[in-house]
């Protein structure tokens, strides 16, 4: 059995960068999603300036990793 003080509920955006944060702040939590994954979610095909932002704010590197990954598709 998993015992921890924080519980996430939902592992779309705001989940997973919730997750993250506390993550790098070492704080222990848990992450549930009613989905199994990987899952192909079209709302995550195009993302706004704003989003790189707070990858980079989240951590200096994952918007480096995010961007050079082999499926992230640029647009034109």
């Amino acid at each position: 059995m998993l015992k921890t003080k924080v519980v996430i509920v939902g592992a779309g955006p705001s989940g997973a960068a919730t997750s993250l944060m506390l993550t790098k702040l070492q704080v222990p939590h848990i992450i549930i999603d009613k989905a199994e994954f990987p899952r192909d979610k079209t709302c995550g095909d195009g993302l706004i300036l704003l989003t790189f932002r707070a990858l980079r704010l989240i951590d200096e590197k994952l918007l480096d990793e995010f961007v050079n990954h082999k499926d992230f598709v640029h647009s034109n």
